[in-house]
Parts: structure tokens; C-alpha cells; sequence
């Protein structure tokens, strides 16, 4: 190594050193400040993931439309299938809203009016399954179950009467402008998120178009070369895992669907149309989305409450083993054992969100090691021959 090459490698240790020192020394300052850009960009982040979700169906539906119909790839029908999959992702949104929520509130209504009868019918159900059991069953007849189902409503009412008491009430009374301007920033944050999302779907050749030149611009060969099969790469595995997980979504909402119509259980659709949506977070969504559906199905019978979860169980036994692996699991390329990794990683960092997004992302992440790790181990292999 000449001087002068070591002398580039100094400025740039310095350099590196003076960024480091002055991250640790400002990182509070800069963690806020990279907080302001996320809050203030978050918006267009997620009408970019809407428009990417809108992107996917409507590929779907254009692609199935031309192997089925021998539809020719025009702009015109381009923009009808964005349009229909804008309606699609809608009508489920309505769905959801307006199905699905009213249900929830009615059964918590329900729960709260029947609360002593449901306690008393369960009380009898246990009696009865317990007849040959003779500890529990005397237990169970030793208990004063009116006293219970009292107790439980007056702590409720205490609760409730203590909060208005104390002042409970008047702060949010008193609070209401704070509420009011907070769902007017959401309600704006929701329209700009969908309008961005619109003009990002309906214009998506001209913003790759641009993407490219920009890159090509400013960008060297090698590096342009190598960011574009990187952009490939999350597209292909995003899309894949968007396309899959919706897929698995609708299979385990209809297998539900069905064997609650075959048994019998009350709710059919709602408890199918819950366990599809929950489905979206993986590995413990369906399963929280299922005993939220049983504990409003026990409210009316608990025996079908509890054959609904049994049921469930075994779909998703079935769903596990035999249609995950092949709808989701091999279009992401990502080994189980890291998913809970991820899952883990993802709850940290977004909730909910952090969940879903973060096993895609870290599946890019593997696929880039991988393939690095395979390419340096060729370059190593060479050199060794």
C-alpha cells in the first residue's frame, strides 16, 4: 500500500470516527429528528403500500383476464382493472366496517345485558359434564353462583360510577378539542394516504419509468446493476408475499365458513369473514381472531363454543401443514425458524404492522446474504483452485 492510499484510508477512519462520535453524542436530537421525517412521510409510506396492494390485484386481474378471455394488454383495460381493484379492496373494507364491527358492539351489548343468565347456563352445563367427578362436582354445587354474577355487575357499575364521580367525564369533556383536531389529523392523514396511493397506482409506468433514469443517472454501471436486482428482488418477494398471505386469508375464511355451515354453528359468515382478516398476522392472528369468534358464539351456546374452536384447530392443522407451506411459504423463500425472528423484531419496532411488513422484509434481507454468501465462497473456491 503507497502513501497516498494510506492516507485516504486515514481521512477516511477519521471521518467515520467524527460521524460515530457525533451520532452517540447527538442521538437523542437525531432519533427525534428522524421521528419528524417518518411522522411527516408516513402518509405517502403507506399510500405507497396501498398502491403496491392495489398494484397486486390488479396485475391478478389483468393476467387472469388475458389467460381466460384472450383479453389483449391495452392502456384502456389497464385502467379498469385498477379501478375494479380499487372497488374490490373497498368493498372488503365496507365489509369489514359495516359487517363486521356493528357485530362485535351488538355481541358486547348482548354480553353485558345476559351476562347473569350466561354465567347461570354455564354453571349448569358444568354441573352437568361433571356428574362422575365428584370433587369438582361438589365444589361446583357449593358455589354461590347469584352472588357471583351480582358481584361481577356491581364492580362493573362501581367502577363506572367511581370514573364519573371523580371527574372521569369532564376530562374528556373538557378534552374535546384535543379529539376533534386529532380525527381531523387522522381523516386528512387518511385522505392524503389514499389520494397518493390513487395518483402512485394510475401513473405506476411513469414513476418506474423515472425511478430508472434516476438511478441510471447518478448511479454507476456495476452499482446501477446491482440496486436494480435488489429493487426486483423486494418486488418479486413483497408481491409474492402479499398475493400469498390474501390467498391463505380467503382459503382459511372459507374453510371456517364452511364447516361452521356443516356443524351448524351459529354466525357462519361473521365468525369466517374474523378469522380471514385475522389471518393477516402471521402465525397468531387466526388463532386470537378464533377465540374472540368462540367467546361470542359461548355467549349463545358454550358447547358451540367450544366445538367452533375444536374445529378451528383442526382447519387449521390442515391449513398449517398443507396449504401455507405451498401458498406462502415457497413464494417468500424464508425458513421457518426465522419467522418467529421476525415476528419478534416486527412487534418491537410497528405492532401490528410491524408483524406483517417484517417478515418480508427480512426475507430480502436472506435472499441478499444468500446470495453474497454464495458469491464471495465462488470467489474464494476459485482462488483456491
Amino acid at each position: 500500500m503507497d502513501l497516498h492510499e494510506k492516507e485516504k484510508m486515514y481521512q477516511r477512519l477519521i471521518i467515520f470516527t467524527l460521524l460515530i462520535g457525533m451520532v452517540i453524542y447527538y442521538f437523542e436530537k437525531i432519533f427525534c429528528f428522524l421521528g419528524w421525517i417518518g411522522q411527516m412521510c408516513l402518509p405517502f409510506l403507506l399510500g405507497a403500500g396501498l398502491a403496491f396492494v392495489f398494484n397486486i390485484i390488479s396485475n391478478n386481474l389483468m393476467r387472469y383476464s388475458i389467460k381466460w378471455f384472450d383479453i389483449k394488454d391495452t392502456k384502456i383495460k389497464r385502467i379498469i382493472s385498477n379501478v375494479l381493484s380499487v372497488l374490490i379492496v373497498f368493498a372488503v373494507f365496507v365489509a369489514f366496517v359495516g359487517i363486521v364491527i356493528p357485530r362485535i358492539l351488538f355481541s358486547i351489548q348482548l354480553l353485558l345485558t345476559n351476562f347473569p343468565q350466561m354465567i347461570y347456563e354455564l354453571y349448569i352445563w358444568l354441573l352437568d359434564i361433571t356428574k362422575n367427578i365428584d370433587v369438582i362436582h361438589d365444589s361446583l354445587k357449593n358455589l354461590d353462583i347469584n352472588a357471583f354474577s351480582t358481584f361481577a355487575i356491581d364492580n362493573v357499575s362501581k367502577k363506572i360510577s367511581s370514573w364519573l364521580v371523580s371527574g372521569g367525564a369532564n376530562d374528556i369533556f373538557g378534552s374535546i378539542f384535543t379529539i376533534l383536531s386529532t380525527t381531523f389529523s387522522w381523516f386528512a392523514q387518511a385522505f392524503i394516504t389514499i389520494v397518493f396511493s390513487f395518483l402512485l397506482l394510475f401513473n405506476k409506468e411513469q414513476v418506474v419509468r423515472e425511478t430508472k433514469s434516476l438511478l441510471k443517472a447518478y448511479l454507476p454501471e456495476k452499482n446501477y446493476d446491482r440496486v436494480r436486482h435488489v429493487l426486483k428482488l423486494i418486488v418479486r418477494i413483497f408481491t409474492s408475499y402479499v398475493g400469498g398471505t390474501c390467498l391463505e386469508c380467503l382459503i382459511l375464511a372459507s374453510l371456517v365458513t364452511a364447516g361452521a355451515l356443516i356443524l351448524k354453528i351459529p354466525y357462519a359468515f361473521l365468525v369466517g369473514l374474523v378469522v380471514g382478516i385475522g389471518a393477516l398476522v402471521p402465525m397468531f392472528g387466526a388463532l386470537v381472531a378464533a377465540i374472540l369468534c368462540a367467546f361470542f358464539i359461548a355467549m349463545t351456546s358454550p358447547v358451540q363454543g367450544l366445538t367452533f374452536i375444536i374445529m378451528f384447530i383442526c382447519i387449521q392443522q390442515v391449513e398449517g401443514n398443507f396449504i401455507y407451506p405451498h401458498v406462502v411459504g415457497k413464494s417468500v423463500g424464508f425458513p421457518p425458524m426465522y419467522i418467529i425472528v421476525a415476528i419478534t423484531i416486527g412487534a418491537n419496532v410497528a405492532g401490528i404492522i410491524g408483524i406483517i411488513i417484517f417478515i418480508p422484509i427480512c426475507s430480502c434481507i436472506y435472499q441478499l446474504v444468500s446470495e453474497d454468501v454464495l458469491s464471495r465462497l465462488q470467489k474464494v473456491k476459485e482462488v483456491t483452485d
